[in-house]
């Protein structure tokens, strides 16, 4: 028999709430090639990463529309524009986190996040309250799929072994390297898939 779960560890961004730039953007600049440009190269999720691994968006940004000043009021909007990025809660995962808590299992979230938008990610939404806590890359410095930050979750959700943890998040190289560390894992796709994967677990879902 496997060993039991003891925590939950959630992703965020398009596992409990949608997240898109596409969303702001296509709103911002109608022109389909503009935009796949603009997306592609201008502001890719390269970029964006170092916001996740903490450098603040006052920094960057002034530093990318230097680089691409015909595009210095998009640019500036990935700041002021964040909000509108996020598309909305996934209500199938966002019911497994009332379940999981019904049932007190302990949950928690590992996202990449820049430190600045945590509370315009988190603060429009009721069911982070069942979260033990939530640990962000911004604020550790460090991302995901890097080991050390799962080793910082680790730590926070009480020294767990990885071994004790259901993992999921959207993207295969989170997964891959969480998987190698040793947690129990699931590549997000749908509420439906992960409901299952969590019964496969042992989870009460």
């Amino acid at each position: 028999m496997p060993a039991p779960v003891c925590a939950v560890l959630f992703d965020y961004g398009n596992v409990l709430v949608g997240w898109s730039p596409r969303q702001l953007y296509a709103r911002l600049i109608p022109d389909q090639d503009r935009l796949d440009y603009f997306l592609t190269h201008v502001c890719p999720m390269s970029w964006h990463m170092l916001h996740d691994e903490g450098t603040p968006m006052d920094v960057t940004i002034p530093a990318r529309q230097a680089a691409f000043p015909d595009f210095a009021d998009e640019i500036a909007a990935w700041k002021t524009g964040f909000a509108d990025m996020i598309t909305g809660e996934i209500t199938g995962s966002t019911q497994l986190v009332s379940e999981l808590a019904a049932a007190n299992i302990p949950q928690y979230v590992l996202t990449n996040m820049p430190t600045e938008m945590v509370q315009t990610c988190f603060g429009p939404f009721d069911f982070p309250r069942h979260f033990a806590d939530i640990i962000v890359s911004g604020d550790e410095k460090t991302a995901k799929p890097g080991q050390r930050i799962f080793d910082i979750s680790l730590a926070r959700m009480g020294n767990l072994n990885p071994e004790d943890v259901f993992f999921t998040d959207d993207s295969p190289a989170n997964i891959e390297a969480a998987h190698s560390l040793g947690f129990k894992t699931h590549l997000f796709t749908d509420p439906n898939a992960l409901r299952q994967a969590m019964r496969d677990a042992g989870l009460p879902v």
